[in-house]
């Protein structure tokens, strides 16, 4: 099954979350984690994890007549498709343009961060 690498919606994001934090949950556990913060319906809880499941983030399986919804990928994998993507079609749309505004940006970083970055891009060219 392909996982799509497109960005997921807030709400989508939030059940993303919920699921990877428990590792394994049904339908009813993530409403009740989602009602700390809002008030949902039951069904809309099911239909967005269908919709994770559908697009490859999510395995599905069934235990007593309850539907189970466990990662198929981890939270970082998913970050590093989605900023893939992101760069791949920033690059490919502006190109030298928007290499010189990353770098420009990357300079609005906190030192900490930038220190990390600046060793994450040192460390990728050393296994280049």
């Amino acid at each position: 099954m392909q996982i799509t690498q497109k960005s997921l919606s807030p709400l989508d994001q939030e059940i993303m979350n919920i699921v990877w934090n428990s590792e394994t949950c049904s339908v009813r556990e993530v409403l009740e984690e989602m009602r700390k913060e809002k008030e949902l319906a039951y069904t809309t809880v099911a239909t967005i994890l269908t919709r994770l499941y559908e697009k490859g983030l999510l395995k599905r399986s069934e235990k007593n007549s309850v539907v189970y919804y466990s990662p198929r990928i981890s939270r970082k994998e998913f970050s590093k498709k989605v900023a893939g993507s992101f760069f791949t079609n920033f690059f490919q749309s502006f190109g030298d343009t928007a290499i010189a505004s990353f770098a420009e940006s990357i300079d609005e970083l906190p030192k900490e961060k930038k220190d990390y970055f600046i060793k994450l891009i040192e460390k990728q060219n050393e296994n280049t």
